[in-house]
């Protein structure tokens, strides 16, 4: 399962091992719509006889709280470097930009480069520190903007 992450909503493609479109799903960026998509590809791999595994493209920025879930729920997820993804989407002969293409994109390079993909640990220290320096950050430009 490849995913295109984005603020307000992720596109999941599912793909086989030919990397066949197998299924599109398009979830919000929350937490109640991360047990749907688990559903769904649930549903699907099972039919197929398959385990599930999830490539989201950076899964430290908009998709670390999805990174988290599935992590927690004991699936496997790996994180997929943007730069390998869009290498993917440039092999194409014709350049394609969508939400969808791109999820498939991230399916190839899951299913191409599994063996080489680390898995995604998201580090609560360090997103959490980055949260606070960030909001340090907001309240001086509003409190003492130069």
């Amino acid at each position: 399962m490849g995913i295109d992450l984005h603020k307000e909503t992720h596109t999941a493609v599912m793909v086989n091992c030919w990397n066949e479109k197998l299924e599109v799903v398009v979830i919000e960026n929350m937490p109640s719509e991360f047990k749907k998509l688990a559903e769904k590809v649930n549903r699907k791999s099972n039919h197929l006889g398959l385990e599930p595994i999830y490539g989201l493209e950076n899964a430290y920025g908009y998709g670390r709280s999805l990174a988290v879930w599935l992590i927690d729920k004991g699936y496997i997820v790996k994180d997929i470097n943007p730069a390998l993804a869009y290498d993917q989407r440039k092999s194409a002969p014709m350049l394609r930009k969508n939400d969808e293409h791109d999820a498939y994109c991230v399916a190839t390079v899951l299913i191409n480069q599994l063996h080489a993909l680390p898995d995604a640990k998201p580090k609560d220290n360090e997103w959490t520190l980055a949260q606070l320096v960030n909001r340090r950050d907001l309240l001086v430009e509003r409190w003492y903007p130069f």
